[in-house]
């Protein structure tokens, strides 16, 4: 048990790192909450975070070796993963001159709630760097020998984690501190967003 603390504690640190590092979950979970409603950003957040609980129980129960070494499954997430992502990115471009109510949007959620956190469970799954990440954490601390309590342990604190990050993002950006402040450049912010969703999505692409 000793030596399975130290290992969960890596474990933590470096997924704990990886999760708050800007990249396409980031930018997706700010423009929901910025552009649509907090309700909807959290809803994302919380799509976001089951997408890593999905990683975190394939990876634990040796799975994820198993599909990485499919037939093409590495092309085909590239495909699929870049593909999306720039969809969204371009999505975004296209809708950020757009007016926004944003009380009007909190009222909307409701019969819609499954879409934004299926965007984000989505965005997430469909990242091929995100599998590349998550394999080789895996690869790299988990052993045979590993406890289950431990990988139990683990998979729940990866979503934790996941989702009180997100969801902190999503209150930021949607607070009556910075909801001013981000709503008056929001079409500057959200094409920078979609940018970068772009550019992200084209590196996976033609990577």
């Amino acid at each position: 048990m000793e030596s399975t603390w130290p290992a969960i504690f890596t474990f933590l640190g470096v997924f704990t790192f990886a999760i708050v590092s800007p990249g396409p979950n980031f930018i997706l979970v700010t423009n929901t909450a910025l552009n649509r409603s907090r309700s909807e950003g959290v809803l994302t957040a919380t799509g976001v975070a089951t997408g890593s609980g999905i990683f975190a129980f394939a990876g634990l129960v040796g799975l994820l070796p198993l599909v990485h070494s499919l037939p093409h499954f590495t092309l085909v997430m590239r495909f699929v993963g870049g593909g999306y992502l720039t969809w969204i990115g371009l999505d975004m471009l296209r809708t950020c001159r757009s007016e926004v109510s944003f009380d009007a949007a909190e009222k909307k959620i409701g019969a819609s709630a499954m879409v934004p956190y299926r965007t984000g469970m989505l965005t997430n799954l469909t990242n091929p760097k995100a599998w590349a990440f998550y394999l080789s954490l895996f690869t790299l601390v988990m052993g045979p020998a590993f406890p289950l309590w431990g990988k139990l342990f683990l998979n729940l604190s990866m979503f934790l984690i996941s989702l009180v990050w997100y969801v902190a993002v999503a209150y930021l950006v949607s607070s009556r501190t910075f909801q001013p402040l981000f709503l008056s450049w929001r079409p500057v912010i959200q094409g920078v967003l979609g940018g970068l969703l772009i550019v992200v999505g084209g590196k996976i692409l033609w990577g």
